[in-house]
């Protein structure tokens, strides 16, 4: 099966959102430094350094003792709660309407929701409140899809762009294929064309849901204790339930986000597959591909030219690292080339910023 997927170049580089920046910050600010080891009689035995799962090696995690298990895991119930508390103040909804979605989906395309202050119905038809509520850039310009500059690609580059040019048009047009998959390494061009996407679905008054990695960590994030089985918290079944449902999703960067207990790859799974059998069209855009152990190796692989008889090992092969984003139906449907579902890698294609930057003269 991995020869099916040799396009994908030798790379990976993780993507950074503000989003993902913003909620790191908050959970560092609101991680508790120290423990209490306490005893079977609850007296206190010492006091240890708090970790959590992901920083401590399973080797090590066997060999604590009991209380000392117990200690950490208490601190990451501590911590777990101290972000919900945070979360949930700082998104506090005014409008008990939308809670601050400031829209609704029917099947007619996005509705505003007028009891919000300042969405009366002669402000709420601009293109910015469409690309708002679709959760599209604002504070930004957004390119069309027909505002592409291949001049900077050459080569296979230039053919891998193409491909994945032409793909996602004909996505706007025919909503064909029903799921796209574009790979690559940052700069490429990813965003561009799933923010491109998304764009021209808005300005046609589709139903359409852009959103990143990021934000959809910061919204999936695994609950403890009695919040685990707590479908009423703020915003997280109604934000993936609103993913479910929109005509048209589009996800970027995906794969990038605090997922410290290792649960979002199934949240990915189960929402892109539930999608996929539902007929509901999915454009996915993220760094997948292969994933290697020492990232200092690689780059001095790189550095010296990419040399066939001296690859890098790699902790996860590019067709591993897609299987654990997409799952493995969404790749059997890749494979099979009945037009439902297109992988595009754009891992060969050059990174047009420096470039860009160049050609403006900074």
């Amino acid at each position: 099966m991995a020869q099916d997927f040799e396009s994908l170049a030798q790379a990976f580089t993780q993507d950074e959102s503000p989003q993902a920046e913003a909620t790191t910050r908050s959970k560092i600010s609101h991680r508790p430094n120290m423990v209490d080891v306490i005893d079977a009689h609850g007296d206190l035995v010492e006091t240890i350094p708090f970790r959590t799962r992901k920083e401590v090696p399973e080797a090590e995690w066997q060999t604590l003792v009991p209380m000392r298990r117990a200690a950490l895991m208490r601190g990451m119930r501590e911590y777990s709660a101290n972000v919900d508390r945070y979360i949930s103040a700082a998104a506090k909804p005014n409008c008990g309407v939308c809670l601050d979605q400031r829209w609704f989906l029917s099947s007619e395309g996005v509705r505003p929701c007028t009891a919000c202050p300042g969405y009366a119905d002669a402000t709420v038809r601009t293109m910015g409140f469409k690309m708002e509520a679709a959760g599209l850039p604002t504070a930004r310009a957004v390119k069309r899809l027909g505002e592409a500059d291949v001049n900077y690609q050459v080569g296979n580059g230039r053919r891998a762009f193409d491909k994945a040019f032409h793909l996602a048009n004909t996505v706007v047009a025919r909503n064909s294929p029903k799921m796209l998959v574009l790979v690559g390494s940052t700069g490429v061009g990813k965003s561009f064309l799933s923010e491109g996407i998304a764009y021209e679905m808005v300005r046609q008054n589709r139903q359409i849901a852009y959103v990143t990695g990021g934000l959809f960590a910061d919204n999936m994030r695994p609950r403890f204790g009695k919040d685990r089985s707590d479908d009423t918290l703020p915003g997280r079944q109604q934000f993936k339930k609103k993913l479910l449902e929109v005509d048209n999703l589009v996800f970027d960067e995906v794969g990038v986000g605090d997922d410290p207990f290792g649960s979002i790859a199934d949240e990915y799974q189960d929402l892109f597959s539930r999608r996929f059998d539902q007929g509901l069209t999915t454009v996915i855009a993220g760094n997948i591909g292969p994933v290697y152990s020492d990232p200092s190796e690689y780059q001095m692989w790189l550095d010296a030219g990419s040399p066939h008889n001296d690859p890098p090992a790699e902790k996860m092969s590019a067709q591993q690292h897609l299987t654990q984003v997409v799952g493995d139906r969404i790749i059997s449907r890749l494979k099979t080339g009945d037009g439902t579902a297109a992988l595009a890698s754009m891992w060969e294609c050059r990174d047009a910023r420096p470039l860009e930057k160049k050609s403006r003269g900074k």
